[in-house]
């Protein structure tokens, strides 16, 4: 990914979200891992497996841009693993595959809906898309900007995952029904393995599909 002519260039750090993380020099390790390096110690300690953004200052090839996975994360290094171009993580990460699928919300004990009403403890609702960031969801019950939960859906094998999701926005849906586009807020390692399995086998479903 990187050649060995990149180390010692300076390195911002940044969540998903673009908030500034931290700062320091890169030492390349392999096509797939490099190290971030402060000397002074004061790298922020991040959780292991976390998606950060890697913006790299190259004194004569320019800024380069890569997704990265947190490995090893100290005072005075932070190694990060599965480098990859960021253009190309993002493109795969919010591509939306359409579904129809069930599932359960399952709700905080005691939350109301949007128009105060209690919620019952699990709720049906259908899936209408998913994608490696987040889905959308129909459902009955209204609910506001913010709320989280959990829903449960069966994914790849049959096998069932609870993910944890928040609202985002509310978007149009037909008849009496409403459509909340929802982040996927656990998104560790074996749940976006898990999402981009059940994604693919969502895609191949539909191609297989349009050729009958």
């Amino acid at each position: 990914m990187l050649s060995n002519d990149y180390n010692g260039s300076i390195c911002e750090v940044k969540g998903l979200n673009n908030s500034l993380l931290a700062t320091g020099s890169i030492r390349v390790i392999s096509d797939e891992m490099l190290e971030v390096q402060d000397s002074g110690g004061h790298l922020p300690v991040l959780a292991m497996d976390s998606k950060v953004k890697l913006i790299i200052h190259h004194t004569k090839k320019g800024v380069q841009v890569l997704a990265g996975r947190v490995y090893i994360s100290n005072e005075k290094a932070l190694r990060l693993k599965d480098l990859q171009s960021y253009a190309e993580y993002e493109k795969r990460r919010f591509f939306r595959q359409t579904i129809d699928h069930s599932a359960t919300l399952l709700l905080p004990a005691g939350m109301p809906d949007a128009n105060g009403e209690p919620l019952p403890a699990k709720l049906p609702v259908r899936v209408k898309d998913v994608s490696l960031c987040g889905l959308l969801f129909e459902s009955d019950r209204p609910f506001s900007i913010g709320d989280e939960m959990r829903i449960s859906m069966t994914m790849t094998h049959n096998e069932l995952e609870t993910l944890t999701i928040a609202v985002r926005r509310e978007v149009p849906a037909q008849g009496t029904k409403k459509a909340y586009g929802c982040e996927v807020l656990d998104l560790s390692n074996r749940v976006e393995q898990r999402l981009n399995a059940f994604v693919l086998e969502q895609q191949q479903r539909q191609i297989r599909r349009s050729r009958r």
